[in-house]
């Protein structure tokens, strides 16, 4: 029982969600239906936060020792109680739960994961690892068994992870020493299309629609939404890229560090899987341009609605969000990289970007090989994404009031079945 690690890490809304449901349906791999990257580590400032751009780290293992496996690998102790009361719903932390799935942002689901059976499992095949992939195995196949009564685990060779602060891993040197046959993947979205995803997430949050798949908040209140800091969007897109550009020039453009774009996958999905397939030396199947969770169609965890398959459509929504002095601003930025990154390959070369064009290029460089000094930095850059501007309450402000109002309206059949009936029909947080 030894898996081939796949780890799609990027940062958040940049596409590897896709990725990883494009993986989910191939015979010969097991992709998680929930975000799994590495443990979080505090032994560089207590984290109390969790954002794209804090510091996850491979942890170092005495197997000698008598371990807590859980607390090593973030895996709860106990069965997840998740609450019922509106506004403190909560994720499951393993992503599956009764007629729950994490990544199954529209339609109903059914699903089940018996806890007892995972941690039963876990506990005999922990006592016998020898190595820190040895427990990642014992985790995956007991995860995957504990799924549904098993029925997604057949004999597959490899697994998927995916997480969307992944690329601030502290040791990734760790993961290609310590995986056996191990893979890196990172997802690169263009920089106007993960502003204006970000942005709709930031004005879903101020209009009271949070993360829920409807009702969809109007387009026009998104784009006149202007209380989220752009610049510190950019600065973060860009901190990401300076970081994946230096981890090339180490690493290489080789089968085990792949950078490959969002954008070129959506628009020739059938050439982009094939060179990934050959990449990661698995075999190409036609299920790799079928998006799906559990063996089911997937639509997509778009803020702008689902989707149906690999859609290159979602640009069209840029500008129904974006103002033109907020695309003007993108532009400044991305017309420069864009320029160096026209080609349709994959994977992606970073290398040909001029340096001037990164973002403090000199001093992540200076700093890559400190990683108590470039971990603080990175939590302290990315921190700011979630800034929102103080200013004149604007006039948009009274129609939050009664959206929020009309959300939760609409949401009481969905509480009073979470509350009451907690195995019957979709029970997501989304």
């Amino acid at each position: 029982m030894r898996y081939k690690t796949i780890y799609i890490a990027g940062i958040n809304r940049s596409g590897g969600s896709l990725l990883s449901r494009l993986f989910d349906g191939h015979p010969d791999i097991l992709s998680y239906p929930t975000e799994l990257g590495f443990p979080t580590d505090n032994n560089f400032y207590e984290i109390t936060d969790s954002y794209s751009g804090i510091p996850q780290t491979i942890p170092n293992i005495n197997f000698n020792d008598n371990n807590d496996f859980y607390s090593i690998l973030d895996i709860p102790k106990q069965k997840h109680e998740y609450s019922t009361t509106w506004g403190k719903e909560t994720a499951d932390p393993l992503g599956v739960r009764d007629n729950y799935l994490e990544k199954n942002f529209y339609g109903n689901v059914e699903a089940h994961f018996d806890y007892n059976k995972f941690t039963g499992i876990f506990d005999k095949l922990a006592k016998k690892a020898k190595s820190i992939e040895d427990l990642y195995n014992a985790r995956h196949h007991a995860y995957f068994t504990a799924w549904d009564n098993g029925k997604h685990i057949k004999n597959q060779s490899a697994v998927v992870m995916q997480d969307s602060g992944g690329i601030y891993l502290t040791n990734i040197d760790k993961f290609f020493s310590e995986f056996h046959q191990s893979i890196l993947i990172y997802p690169l979205r263009d920089l106007m299309g993960y502003v204006a995803a970000e942005k709709v997430r930031y004005a879903r949050r101020f209009f009271g629609s949070r993360r829920f798949a409807f009702p969809q908040l109007p387009n026009y209140f998104v784009k006149q939404f202007d209380h989220y800091d752009i610049n510190a969007q950019i600065k973060g897109w860009l901190c990401a890229l300076t970081r994946v550009r230096i981890l090339q020039e180490k690493h290489g453009l080789n089968q085990q560090f792949i950078v490959y774009s969002h954008n070129i996958l959506t628009s020739y999905p059938k050439d982009t899987m094939k060179r990934l397939s050959e990449l990661c030396n698995i075999k190409y199947t036609e299920d790799l341009l079928r998006p799906t969770i559990g063996n089911k169609n997937w639509l997509g965890n778009s803020h702008y609605g689902p989707t149906k398959g690999i859609s290159n459509k979602i640009s069209a929504n840029y500008p129904k969000v974006l103002t033109k002095n907020e695309i003007s601003t993108i532009k400044l930025f991305s017309d420069n990289i864009d320029m160096h990154l026209s080609e349709h390959k994959t994977p992606v070369d970073l290398l040909s970007i001029p340096q001037k064009y990164l973002y403090e290029y000199k001093r992540q460089k200076k700093y890559f090989n400190e990683t108590e000094k470039l971990s603080l930095y990175y939590a302290l850059s990315n921190a700011t994404k979630r800034r929102y501007h103080i200013k004149q309450v604007p006039y948009y402000s009274f129609f939050a009031i009664i959206y929020s109002i009309f959300v939760r309206i609409v949401h009481i059949p969905r509480m009073f079945k979470l509350k009451y009936f907690k195995a019957k029909g979709k029970q997501n947080y989304t």
